[in-house]
């Protein structure tokens, strides 16, 4: 993230209750809006599960942070980027107090390279720091990251990359 020359920035989000345990938010910095409208929802039985529940949302902010991390430092390197995608896993587990919390949050990321290259080593050893998301969030949740480079064919399909030689990273 680019701090744009401020010592900060503030990211707003305006929530309104909808109904039951469905809520309605509106995300904003310096009172622009950013993005339309979007709901969230608990997960039944308490929940309609209408809309993201909350460990979805924290899901999707990591897997969104590591992704355009990612995707920057392919960039820089001048990497060939066809595509990239994610898998999150957000695990919710009973704590000691037998209190949902999220235990850990698994990340898959796929990134797709039109040819390869000996980059991705260096690309794949700075990237993590440059999240804003996960790197406020390590703290106190377990961050496991995996990142499986393809490269695509003849025909434009991705296929993997020779077998990982890099394990989930985890926090």
């Amino acid at each position: 993230m680019d701090m744009r020359g401020q010592s900060e920035r503030h990211f707003a989000v305006q929530l309104r209750h909808d109904r039951r345990y469905r809520f309605v938010s509106q995300a904003s910095e310096d009172d622009r809006h950013h993005g339309e409208l979007f709901a969230s929802d608990e997960p039944d039985p308490v929940g309609d599960a209408s809309a993201p529940a909350t460990p979805a949302l924290l899901a999707a902010a990591l897997g969104h942070c590591l992704s355009a991390s990612l995707l920057e430092a392919m960039r820089h390197a001048h990497l060939p980027v066809a595509d990239i995608q994610a898998d999150v896993d957000a695990v919710v587990a009973p704590n000691g107090g037998g209190l949902p919390r999220i235990d850990h949050v698994d990340v898959v990321l796929r990134p797709v390279l039109t040819e390869p290259s000996a980059r991705t080593r260096r690309c794949e050893e700075v990237f993590e720091r440059h999240c804003t998301v996960t790197s406020s969030v390590r703290d106190g949740i377990d961050v496991r990251v995996r990142v499986d480079w393809q490269y695509q064919n003849g025909n434009g399909s991705p296929e993997p990359a020779a077998p990982a030689t890099h394990p989930i990273h985890s926090s």
